[in-house]
């Protein structure tokens, strides 16, 4: 089965990328919440009890979402945990940065002084 050219860049298949999604979205659903190696195992890998499942596919997603910068691994005791760091975007795999929201900031900033410059502009007139 072909995959995309992301997908090719990243290495990862369709499989690992929802994967991917799936740990993100629940680590951004409870960002105060860390689970752990085993618990997302079990959340992830435990759809049919008693049948093989790959879990190498977790052990790709969850390095690679650590790589993107979007999930913070850690160890605590003898386990290692998972928590949501910072938004990504699930299209391009980029997180989504502060400089966009930096940028509407300052678009707003902008728009405030100009308002202001008007206003002064009609009580001068």
């Amino acid at each position: 089965m072909p995959i995309s050219r992301l997908q090719f860049e990243m290495g990862i298949d369709a499989g690992i990328e929802a994967l991917m999604v799936s740990v993100c979205d629940l680590l951004e659903t409870n960002p105060d919440t860390a689970y752990s190696e085993e618990e997302l195992y079990q959340l992830f890998t435990a759809n049919a009890p008693g049948s093989y499942i790959d879990t190498s596919y977790l052990d790709i997603a969850l390095q690679k979402v650590v790589e993107l910068g979007a999930v913070e691994a850690r160890a605590v005791a003898n386990a290692k945990y998972y928590a949501f760091l910072q938004e990504i975007d699930r299209e391009t795999w980029e997180l989504v940065s502060d400089e966009s929201e930096a940028d509407e900031s300052e678009d707003s900033d902008a728009e405030a002084e100009s308002s202001e410059d008007s206003v002064e502009e009609q009580s001068s007139a």
